[in-house]
């Protein structure tokens, strides 16, 4: 394919051409279903690695945002639960406590007595714990203890409710 050279694109399109025919081709290139991306960079367990990266490295906005891509593209997949929690948990990384709240209270609900409800439930306490609210951060470790008593984070959740009344004494 011979490449014509650029001032003679301009003399046979007007400047608004040239202009409309950058914004399709961007367009073209950000936009799902359009592109000209490998399926392999948009299926869902590279989506969830990429995100994953980006929370790693300290990118918790940008990965949330991927996370939530993931969801609308892949709503049936297996592992929204898991994702929805690694929503809330960039969330609760980024400060951004109230929604990162709401979205562990919803998933201990849904997903009561299994993964990731019963993670979600003990970081419901670190949420409380970490905005002060040490009276709802008690209630929630105990909750959780008398929910899980054998669970790994049972043993945590123990020695924050020793410390927590160490401090209000």
């Amino acid at each position: 394919m011979r490449r014509l050279p650029y001032f003679l694109i301009l003399k046979k399109f007007s400047k608004l051409s040239v202009v409309k025919i950058f914004f399709l081709v961007s367009f073209s290139m950000v936009t799902h279903g359009w592109t000209f991306e490998t399926s392999e960079h948009t299926n869902a367990a590279s989506i969830m690695a990429f995100a994953d990266n980006l929370s790693h490295h300290g990118y918790h906005y940008r990965a949330v945002m991927e996370y939530e891509r993931l969801i609308y593209f892949y709503p049936k997949h297996p592992d929204i639960p898991k994702t929805r929690f690694k929503i809330a948990c960039s969330m609760k990384s980024s400060a951004n406590y109230t929604p990162a709240l709401q979205l562990f209270t919803s998933l201990a609900k849904e997903y009561e007595g299994i993964s990731p409800g019963i993670e979600a439930s003990f970081q419901k306490a670190e949420i409380f714990y970490l905005t002060h609210d040490y009276q709802s951060a008690l209630k929630q470790y105990e909750k959780f203890i008398s929910l899980y008593p054998k669970h790994q984070l049972a043993e945590e959740a123990r020695n924050i409710i020793i410390e927590i009344e160490k401090q209000s004494q």
